[in-house]
């Protein structure tokens, strides 16, 4: 019997299946069955990855964060309905957009400005490499998914990773997409004797410390238009990316809360962000407060680092070499002295 040809349709939904499992065994999000767990844990494996026999360990929901107290992740969290208010003021819209579809909202389809995902990364790579902030001889296999979150994971072949990115052409672009390549230096900077199944391995605040570095960089005007994008597209979708780098903040700090006293959350998310988010998703995203607490601590180090080179070499501290050295240098030691993955390449 002849067998129809798969078309690239076919195909694309496929790796973005792929994709999807991979996430979700990866962040132990809830409704993963068995059989999902063991396809995840193939497709690792053909990618060079571990192959747990169970789920992966996930981090108990935090009575506190690391990276601050109570207090501070109270004083952010807080702040959630203003960012959302500011923010649909900027986009020329109502805060009824943001309940209607959070995820629009969020991407930046209401804010009247495109960027291209595709021609973002064809500008970005060649010029961190020209930097020396992604190593000359590490590939990166691209993946263009249709709308699912980005994603980076090392492959069995030495000095390569795989970036999946979705490509709609949106302001949020800037932000995942430079994200996404920090994810992938942080890869590319680890010790060569590194085995396999470790390179799959890494403390979430490292690997989130330094992506949120080079996100930073989806932030700044002048870096955009380094790139060829022209200003006033550049300023729009930098103010975009600001506004929702705080509410991120916001976010994460509303879910660890929720996850140190979950008998609250309702109550909590009522008091903090009214009918704005759903306490269904934030129940649901207290179940990686592991991966929240990261994210919460990354920015903080993110921050502490770019404040850093900022005072050191100036506004436009990512067109010079040495801060790309010394990140790495940063990286590898780790927040609290020498990594056990050796010495960086």
């Amino acid at each position: 019997m002849t067998q129809a040809p798969v078309r690239a349709a076919d195909d694309e939904a496929v790796v973005e299946r792929a994709i999807e499992l991979l996430r979700a065994a990866d962040l132990g999000l809830p409704g993963l069955d068995e059989n999902g767990r063991r396809l995840a844990a193939l497709l690792r494996s053909v990618a060079g990855g571990p192959a747990p026999a169970g789920p992966p360990d996930i981090a108990p929901a935090p009575q506190v964060t690391n990276a601050t107290d109570v207090t501070d992740v109270t004083d952010v969290s807080d702040g959630l309905p203003c960012v959302v208010r500011e923010w649909a003021r900027a986009m020329g819209v109502t805060e009824a957009a943001f309940r209607a579809d959070r995820r629009a909202f969020l991407r930046g389809d209401l804010a009247g400005v495109e960027l291209c995902p595709r021609a973002l990364v064809r500008a970005a790579v060649p010029r961190l490499r020209g930097l020396a902030a992604l190593p000359e001889d590490h590939r990166l296999s691209l993946v263009w998914t249709r709308d699912r979150p980005s994603v980076t994971f090392p492959v069995r072949i030495p000095d390569r990773s795989a970036v999946a990115l979705p490509d709609r052409p949106a302001p949020l672009c800037a932000q995942y997409v430079h994200h996404e390549l920090g994810h992938a230096m942080e890869l590319a900077w680890r010790s060569p004797g590194l085995p396999l199944a470790e390179r799959w391995r890494r403390p979430p605040v490292i690997a989130e410390w330094g992506a949120l570095v080079v996100e930073t960089l989806g932030l700044s005007v002048a870096w955009l238009v380094s790139l060829g994008v022209p200003a006033d597209t550049a300023e729009r979708v930098a103010a975009h990316c600001r506004y929702e780098d705080r509410y991120t903040r916001a976010l994460a700090a509303l879910i660890l809360r929720c996850a140190a006293r979950p008998e609250r959350l309702e109550e909590e998310v009522a008091r903090t962000a009214g009918d704005l988010i759903d306490p269904r998703h934030v129940r649901e995203e207290t179940e990686r407060a592991g991966y929240w607490s990261a994210v919460f601590e990354g920015h903080a180090l993110a921050d502490r680092t770019v404040a850093a080179f900022t005072e050191r070499w100036g506004e436009r501290w990512w067109d010079e070499a040495g801060s790309w050295r010394e990140l790495r240098e940063q990286l590898t030691a780790g927040p609290a002295g020498p990594s056990s993955n050796g010495p960086a390449r």
